[in-house]
């Protein structure tokens, strides 16, 4: 028989997550790390391991302030080299959900949509790999309520994709204001990849 949970600690609402159950089976090898895009090319102080162990300590604020918590795309390439088989990804939005029901937001920058020449195409909602943008009723004056792009900042990992398929430039990201400069970031990218 096992002892009665408190369901009030972080460890227990991750786990209670989809994805979180996998908190605490995790040998925190370092694996995922080395799978991780993130790590050498957004931030070198990405680290899975360290959001486990905040997690498994009840460490909250640490854990919902860890750049780590709001960096992870959930593209999954660490899941095939990690021993115990666990979706790390599923951990780490499991912290982030928490985080955002919490009220702390992304310290990210995410794109940022211009409402008033948004056409509602759906080509940013086609290429954004990390479901960050969606087609939402929104009220715009003189237009009445219309659909336009709506970017989730919690999921938005500032790619630049949405941007580089926007026909008509509404969205963009707040530090690049440039579709060229963008193009030629993602083109550098798949060519050191390839290298």
């Amino acid at each position: 028989m096992s002892a009665p949970t408190d369901t009030n600690l972080l460890s227990e609402r991750v786990k209670a997550l989809p994805g979180g159950e996998f908190l605490m089976m995790c040998y925190s090898c370092g694996t995922c790390t080395s799978k991780c895009m993130i790590q050498p090319k957004l931030d070198p102080n990405y680290n899975p391991r360290r959001l486990i162990r905040e997690a498994v300590f009840e460490m909250e604020a640490e854990a919902f302030a860890d750049t780590t918590t709001w960096l992870c795309s959930a593209c999954d390439l660490c899941y095939p080299a990690c021993p115990q088989k666990i979706h790390i990804s599923g951990v780490i939005n499991a912290v982030k959900a928490l985080a955002v029901e919490q009220g702390w937001k992304n310290p990210n920058p995410s794109a940022v949509v211009d409402i008033f020449t948004c056409v509602a195409c759906g080509m940013c909602v086609e290429v954004c790999p990390y479901q960050a943008v969606s087609l939402v009723e929104t009220k715009v004056a003189g237009r009445g309520l219309i659909p336009v792009a709506t970017v989730d900042p919690g999921k938005c990992m500032a790619c630049g994709m949405c941007s580089a398929a926007c026909r008509s430039t509404s969205i963009s990201l707040p530090t690049r204001h440039h579709d060229k400069e963008i193009i030629a970031d993602l083109w550098a990218f798949l060519a050191e990849e390839a290298a």
